[in-house]
């Protein structure tokens, strides 16, 4: 199946028919600003509506009036132009549905006609349909006298024309038709619904399906699936989908489009070989049976059943030597386009015929006894309803007449009242509060869902039984106009809060999920009240759900996110799950679903008995390290052959009670469940530890370090002595994997003891909004660590001088050789293992980090390494410009410090040997820390003190990207943010010192241009710049050599190294690589006239002043203008005298290109003029964001930072 191919559709078809519904209802004189009268020309027989006019006739015109009259009774309960967005999606979905629907049929000739209507069966260009028009008339329910013509016609014409007006009766009569055989899906057609989608066999939707998916992908004896129907609707959904995903909170409309996720099908087979199969296998061996679980799944070619773990003790089960297969119930309770029941369906029809049933009788068993799902969705309802048809259809080929209905149900909202029923003929109200129970459940179905539950006995109530009996319907008063509707909706709720009372054998699902934080308002309070334990997502809401639709001694099975495991929020959901045995569980973490990359969503799958059986052990597959769908699959199958592989676990549930809080950590080793339990010393014996501050609002009090003034910033504080005469005070907020030091990024604004954090109150509650000042703690030496990490844990050491954040969670001991010594654990291989068991979820909360077992020993060495480490990892940060203690670029470093005239490449090679040494060095030490623990700990048969390169967080030479540095380093030269001859930073603000700079001078205006070609030859070309900087660090008798090094390090293409080194600090230093370095926060910023690149220019942040902008445009943006009318002259006289064709086409070329630029500049001169008389001051404590945005008074001269 090309799930590309198909994606690729579904998008494009929904986009084409929202278009064409809209251009549609346009010429109707329908829009988002209402409905349009028809024009004054019109009569009884023609209308004329639109800006152009545009007429209708005959029955058209009552289809419009129809067409008017839904949407406005749509508008009494929403905004116009939300009822006319649902109507164009419902319009849209509809005829999807339909025409995908019809294509599966006509391919597997399941049609009653038993002829195409999309397409030829002998890959004509004409459907069968309209070549077979006559010869089915009878199965599409026959021609009127004008469809008979107009079908005459067109085949007598074959005119384009004829054709399609052909087409569109006979697709129309053949869906009305359809309605007969599958009342569900091919509802009668709204005749408005005709007047917005006109069919099309030679273009559009309905071409597309036929030649951009493959047909064997429809075909079931070709290897197709119905689950095809299922991937087309989930990619239909995708724009919809994202769009809700924006949302801060989701509306009840969003639920379906942003919860449903096609399950992969390996996962379903799982779920219900494991629950299904699972029973079925304990049926049989209750009745003597002798074969293994697992020999007996394999001769149902079951490949993904895992058979139970060996139990210590012998649990009683319900004896089912009596169970028959037609007794065995499966629900689906949030069934989506049903690829769950579709599978089931397969499984019992295997349990069917091994019971000696025919396959016809065994299908029809399973639709009408077996099978049952339930949605809020009407579209998954919708397609749900077909696929089972349609295997019930491949079964029996009769099966369209016997007028079968599925058990599968859309959940409904009402309106319905109770005042809506009378009991008597007098009119008056009837008493019911069973039915006023029923109609009030129902009020929010299209958010509740299946979540709603009723008792059974509920309708066994005889005034219910009587308002929806046909028998007695016309014994009731009811408003005469109504009483057919509401009896008709009532029966469907009834029928519906039946299968919601019931319980079942088997339930399986996919829940939706969705964080409480985005849940619409009725969900959110509908599940505070009824599922406390798990009210913080929905798919947690569904496991209690699951587990009440289950019977007794029945089996559940779900996959959901896998929070639920481990997060503190869940751990009542966990100790309401611990009373039913986990049978198996797959935990598959991150990329489960090829749809879903990255690492945010973490799933597990996992099968439930439903009975309390004491000491049960669970067997579980850790599938979390594979790292995509198909290796986590083959993983799986290798562990059914191989069970006892090191990612397969057994043990009992009682085991996860020794761990506090109780996660689900089936890996825990018995000799770390012993540490974790028994354990009296622990790290909070000795080191505590803090929350950090919220400043409530981070935009306003927080920036980068180097956003601001650099004098600004206090690196002298401490706990004793603040120094008060500046604004910005370090501030540790967490930050990516680091261990030993740094991610030191951040400065806070704490003047006058943060009296602007102190004193910011909400303007709504009246509350000051920060809180957590870190008291006694603040500027204290310390640990660090990110709270949240996308990986391992790290910690760091934090020096005296330091504020910290809520996510950089700091923690304090009493001395400095204590502090050291608990550093060296939390970053020891021993701390992470036992931290996988109490923060699986990475979420490193004080209490989990506090609570690790600490062994008593001290050894000496440990702090001696710690030292080391912390020294290493701090050279390593100070090698790079993000550190505030950055001296000067490290290719220069060396130059210094061997008093070598080196080339850039021999210069490059002693950086990479002394990096490479660093990280070896640290790498050696990180693995004695290691073994040191791993004694202590005496984990020796658990753990190796090995650890792998991606672990070691100290950088490597990286030629590019050091290349790139070097290069950032110039700039910054060039600007005098640095000097060759003053370590560290030589201007960030305050008074310029000329002294500090000798051997390469910076230049005099604070810009640099970033052109294609040197049009000046002085200091305002940036190549010009950066071969003099060259020239002064590495000599001139190796100018070329090394340009030559650094453009291949580059990869830029260009005829030479200086082309390939500008076109790279032309189009990428900024965009690429500076905005990256600087987190979206630079100091340098990039003037730009707009798509063409005539001008474009680099300026320092803190060199700016109110006049810099009019500098700019006199000193620099009129040169280049002339510069570029000079050169266009020049190229106009080349191209005149050219013979050559190729030539001459290359400098026509170059002439456009130059006009271009010129033009542009005209237009960003008059946006440079507007921005330089009004001489804005920034205040660099603003930081970079709002500065970046006052520069521009509302023009767009500068790059964007995105």
């Amino acid at each position: 199946m090309d799930k590309k191919a198909i994606k690729t559709f579904a998008i494009q078809a929904r986009r084409s028919l929202i278009e064409s519904i809209k251009l549609k209802l346009e010429n109707l004189g329908i829009t988002k600003d209402g409905v349009a009268e028809k024009m004054s020309q019109s009569t009884n027989e023609i209308e004329y509506y639109g800006d152009k006019g545009l007429s209708i006739t005959g029955q058209d015109i009552r289809r419009r009036r129809e067409l008017v009259a839904r949407l406005k009774g749509m508008a009494k309960q929403e905004e116009w132009s939300d009822a006319l967005t649902d109507l164009i999606e419902e319009v849209a979905y509809t005829w999807f549905n339909r025409i995908i629907a019809i294509r599966f049929m006509e391919v597997n000739e399941y049609l009653p006609s038993g002829v195409r209507v999309l397409s030829s069966e002998t890959k004509l260009k004409v459907p069968d349909i309209l070549r077979e028009a006559f010869e089915i008339e009878d199965d599409l329910g026959g021609y009127s006298v004008d469809e008979h013509g107009i079908i005459q016609k067109a085949l007598d014409t074959e005119d384009p024309t004829d054709m399609d007006a052909a087409y569109v009766i006979l697709f129309t009569k053949q869906a009305n038709a359809l309605n007969h055989y599958l009342p569900e899906l091919f509802e009668k057609t709204d005749d408005f619904m005709q007047l917005l989608f006109t069919p099309s066999y030679s273009s559009g939707v309905i071409k597309d399906l036929v030649d951009d998916i493959k047909e064997d992908d429809f075909d079931v004896d070709e290897g197709g699936q119905v689950e095809i129907i299922g991937w087309l609707y989930q990619y239909y959904n995708t724009e919809p989908k994202d769009a809700a995903f924006k949302k801060k909170k989701y509306l009840s409309s969003d639920i379906p489009a942003v919860t449903q996720l096609f399950t992969p099908d390996w996962i379903v087979k799982y779920l219900v070989e494991n629950s299904l199969g699972r029973y079925w296998i304990r049926v049989l061996h209750d009745r003597g049976d002798e074969r293994t679980s697992l020999q007996i799944a394999q001769s149902f070619n079951w490949q993904y059943f895992m058979p139970e773990a060996k139990q210590d003790e012998i649990s009683t089960r319900a004896d089912l030597s009596k169970k028959r297969v037609e007794e065995i119930t499966f629900v689906d309770p949030a069934m989506g386009s049903g690829h769950i029941l579709i599978y089931a369906f397969d499984v019992l029809l295997q349990l069917y015929q091994s019971e000696g049933y025919s396959r016809r009788e065994a299908a029809q068993n399973i639709v009408e006894r077996n099978l049952f799902g339930l949605d809020i969705d009407r579209r998954a309802f919708q397609l749900t309803y077909f696929a089972m048809m349609m295997k019930l259809r491949r079964e029996n080929r009769r099966s369209f007449e016997l007028q079968l209905h599925p058990n599968v149900f859309e959940v409904p909202s009402t309106s319905l009242e109770l005042k809506d029923f009378s009991g008597a003929k007098d009119g008056s109200p009837i008493d019911s509060g069973n039915l006023s129970d029923v109609l009030g459940r129902f009020g929010a179905g299209k958010e509740l869902g299946s979540l709603i539950t009723f008792e059974s006995s509920i309708f066994d109530d005889k005034l219910i039984n009587k308002i929806v009996s046909e028998r007695e319907a016309g014994q009731l008063t009811f408003e005469m106009s109504d009483q057919v509707n509401h009896q008709w909706e009532l029966r469907n709720l009834i029928r519906v809060g039946k299968a919601l009372s019931s319980q079942y054998t088997i339930s399986v699902t996919n829940p939706p999920y969705m964080g409480s934080g985005k849940m619409p308002k009725t969900l959110a309070k509908f599940v505070g009240k009824y599922y406390p334990a798990s009210k913080s997502d929905l798919f947690a809401v569904f496991m209690e759900r699951l587990q009440h639709l289950t019977k007794e001694n029945g089996i559940f099975a779900m996959i959901t996110q896998h929070q639920w495991m481990f997060l503190s929020s869940f751990k009542a959901l966990r100790e309401r799950m611990s009373s039913w045995p986990i049978i198996n569980m797959a935990h598959l973490g991150t990329r489960a679903f090829e749809e879903i990359g990255g690492e945010v969503v973490q799933t597990t799958a996992f099968v439930v008995q439903k009975q309390k059986l004491q000491g049960f052990i669970g067997t579980y597959e850790r599938l979390v390290d594979f790292d995509s769908q198909k290796k986590k699959q083959q993983a799986f199958l290798t562990a059914v052959q191989n069970p006892n592989l090191n990612y397969v676990y057994r043990t009992k549930q009682t085991n996860f009670e020794k761990i506090p809080g109780s996660p689900i950590a089936y890996w825990a080793s018995k000799k770390k469940l012993e540490l974790l339990q028994y354990s009296s010393y622990r790290l909070q014996n000795i080191l505590s530890a803090r929350e950090g501050m919220t400043t409530g609002n981070n935009a306003l009090f927080m920036r980068s370090w180097h956003e601001v003034q650099f004098f600004k910033i206090s690196f002298l504080s401490t706990a004793h002595q603040i120094e008060r005469d500046k604004t910005w005070f370090p501030y540790n907020k967490g930050g990516a994997f680091r261990k030993w030091y740094g991610n030191i990024w951040y400065v806070i604004n704490w003047k006058n003891h943060g009296e602007a954090i102190q004193s910011n109150i909400d303007k709504k509650t009246g509350r000051i909004r920060s809180h957590n000042y870190n008291g006694k703690f603040g500027f204290r030496e310390a640990i660090t660590w990110s709270a949240i990490s996308s990986g391992m844990f790290s910690a760091r050491y934090s020096p005296t001088g330091f504020l910290f954040d809520s996510k950089g969670v700091s923690s304090f001991a009493n001395d400095h050789t204590t502090l050291l010594f608990c550093l060296a654990f939390l970053n020891s291989n021993s701390s992470s293992s036992f931290l996988e068991l109490l923060s699986p979820t990475m979420d490193f909360k004080i209490g989990q980090v506090l609570n690790l077992p600490l062994a008593k020993q001290h050894s000496p060495q440990v702090v001696e390494l710690t030292e080391s480490l912390i020294s290493s990892s701090r050279e390593d940060w100070n090698s790079f410009e993000n550190s505030w203690s950055f001296t000067t670029n490290i290719l220069l470093t060396n130059i210094a410090e061997h008093h070598r005239n080196w080339t850039v490449e021999a210069a490059f090679q002693q950086w990479q040997k002394e990096a490479d040494d660093r990280f070896n060095q640290l790498k050696a030490n990180e693995e004695e820390l290691n073994r040191i623990f791993i004694d202590l700990y005496g984990l020796q048969d658990e753990l190796s003190p090995e650890e792998e390169d991606k672990d070691v967080s100290v950088r490597r030479a990286n030629l590019p990207r050091d290349i790139k540095a070097f290069i950032s380093y110039f700039i910054g030269c060039v600007f005098g943010r640095y000097s060759i001859d003053t370590p560290g930073l030589a201007y960030a603000g305050g008074d310029w010192d000329a002294s500090k700079y000798k051997t390469f001078i910076p230049n005099k205006d604070d810009l640099i241009l970033l052109t294609d070609d040197d049009y000046f030859g002085d200091d305002r070309d940036v190549m010009t710049r950066f071969k003099e900087f060259l020239t002064t660090t590495f000599g001139s008798e190796n100018l070329n050599e090394n340009l030559k090094f650094i453009a291949d390090a580059l990869g830029k293409r260009g005829d030479s190294s200086e082309e390939q080194i500008r076109a790279y600090l032309r189009d990428d230093f900024f965009k690429k690589d500076h905005l990256s370095t600087y987190q979206k926060r630079p100091i340098y910023w990039e003037f730009n006239s707009g798509r063409n690149g005539g001008f474009k220019a680099l300026m320092y942040l803190h060199r700016y002043d109110r006049n810099t902008v009019a500098m700019i445009r006199t000193k620099y943006l009129h040169p280049l203008q002339e510069a570029y009318e000079r050169k266009l002259v020049q190229l106009k006289k080349f191209e005149e005298n050219e013979q050559q064709t190729r030539q001459k086409n290359k400098y026509k070329k170059q002439i456009t290109t130059i006009t271009k630029e010129l033009d542009e500049l005209i237009k960003y001169d008059e946006k440079l003029q507007h921005v330089a008389n009004l001489h804005i001051d920034l205040d660099l404590d603003d930081g970079v964001l709002v500065n970046h945005a006052k520069a521009q008074a509302d023009t767009k001269i500068l790059t964007p930072l995105k």
